[in-house]
């Protein structure tokens, strides 16, 4: 927290951008925090707004949030081909770029790939993104830093806004099929990673100051498998609330779109 924090001299340069030390916002600073309560003020909105729309309205709700996700994710990629900055970790291939697009997806054709993705892995990537941001060394008066909080915020809130109103049902029969997702993309990072020297999905290095790094630490050479376990835990800790809902309910509707 130095005098440069609030320095508008760093506004436009992008994230693989060196910025002078003392530049950075800060995990859990004050402005992180302030940031932190800014977005659930903004999230709390739209899924209160979502839930009292009626279908039409939801429908454009829907469509407004994934074609904004959209976008931002265009004009990012945009950002840095434009100003020559391109690199290979701008690659839209970690966790919350598919979920980016898998937000923009169910937000025109609801279907329960994209549903339970979202659910499985997309809202709690997103907000374990904004709670243990790798952009914390960032200037907070950046496009860059903005875009990166706006876009988390934005599939958290598609998630819960979804879950509030009772449009999405997870279903833990759909697990197969975030599996598979899973196993595609994520082999497509590790491939990249390998090619590259990247980090896509934190394969290779937890997220300094997020819980992944503590998960490094412990596990050593075991890292990637023990992240393997846990998602499967937090899965089941998840998806046991559905579970118990669908058989205390058994006539609940549940999403069974293709």
């Amino acid at each position: 927290m130095g005098d440069l924090t609030w320095s508008w001299d760093y506004f436009f340069v992008p994230q693989n951008q060196p910025t002078p030390a003392g530049t950075g916002f800060g995990t859990f600073s004050a402005i992180h925090v302030g940031v932190l309560a800014l977005l659930a003020v903004g999230i709390a909105a739209l899924a209160l707004g979502y839930r009292r729309a009626d279908p039409e309205g939801r429908r454009r709700l829907r469509l407004w949030v994934g074609w904004s996700v959209l976008m931002l994710e265009v004009l990012r990629q945009l950002a840095y081909v434009v100003t020559g900055t391109y690199s290979p970790e701008i690659l839209p291939l970690h966790i919350c770029a598919i979920a980016t697009f898998a937000v923009f997806i169910d937000a025109l054709w609801p279907n329960r790939w994209t549903g339970d993705f979202l659910y499985a892995m997309g809202w709690w990537g997103a907000l374990a993104a904004n709670l243990f941001p790798d952009w914390a060394n960032r200037p907070i008066l950046n496009v860059f830093t903005w875009q990166s909080f706006t876009i988390h915020g934005l599939i958290v809130g598609y998630v819960l806004m979804r879950l509030v109103a009772g449009d999405l049902v997870p279903d833990a029969g759909n697990l197969a099929r975030v599996a598979l997702v899973v196993v595609v993309f994520g082999t497509v990072a590790f491939l990249a990673n390998a090619v590259w020297g990247t980090n896509f999905w934190f394969l290779n290095v937890g997220a300094a100051g997020s819980p992944l790094e503590g998960i490094q630490v412990l596990a050593g050479s075991l890292y990637v498998p023990v992240l393997i376990v846990a998602v499967v835990i937090l899965w089941a800790v998840l998806y046991l609330p559905w579970v118990v809902r669908a058989r205390r309910s058994p006539a609940a509707p549940v999403v069974r779109a293709l």
